[in-house]
């Protein structure tokens, strides 16, 4: 497939410009895009996984104050 992508092409970016075959140019931008939204995947998973398990926190305290009122209850 990278056989029909042999052109040359310039990449101008802030300080530099790097002539490479248009097949290099799309593999490198594909791999990139891959790992920016991987990072941004992970960061978001482990915003999600922080919330759950306050919530579990709040639940399990919860579920451990209403036991003790159940034992208030229980002893009068």
């Amino acid at each position: 497939m990278s056989s029909y992508n042999t052109s040359q092409i310039e990449l101008n970016y802030l300080l530099a410009v790097k002539s490479m075959p248009l097949a290099v140019a799309l593999a490198l931008f594909l791999f990139i895009g891959v790992m920016l939204s991987s990072i941004v995947w992970a960061i978001y998973a482990f915003k999600l996984r922080y919330q759950l398990q306050k919530r579990n926190w709040k639940i399990n305290k919860l579920n451990r104050e209403i036991e003790m009122l159940r034992l208030q209850i229980k002893d009068q």
